[in-house]
């Protein structure tokens, strides 16, 4: 067989291509590994960030002490009314929903 006549057998229309077999199991296989390695890299990196976030937590904890009992008293009734919206919010919308 030529060059040419393999090119256009290649070429014709009426060759259906043939595809090569796959083995369901080992490609569910690979791709079960994969997630798991992506899995673990995400789950590494949350840990890292939670703990680099609790170390600056830590380390601001005096700063935030003393905002919190300094700003506490003056943001108690802000903290209640907003409290109060939020909830009637919530109950509305379910209210509202059912209808």
């Amino acid at each position: 067989m030529s060059p040419e006549d393999r090119l256009a057998a290649f070429l014709s229309a009426d060759a259906v291509p043939v595809r090569p077999a796959v083995d369901a199991a080992f490609v569910a296989e690979v791709m079960q590994r994969v997630a798991r390695r992506e899995l673990q890299v995400k789950l590494a990196s949350a840990a890292v960030t939670a703990l680099a976030a609790g170390a600056v937590l830590w380390a601001c904890a005096p700063v935030l002490n003393l905002a919190v009992q300094t700003l506490a008293p003056v943001l108690l009734p802000a903290a209640g009314i907003l409290t109060l919206a939020a909830a009637a919010g919530l109950l509305g919308a379910q209210v509202l929903t059912r209808r």
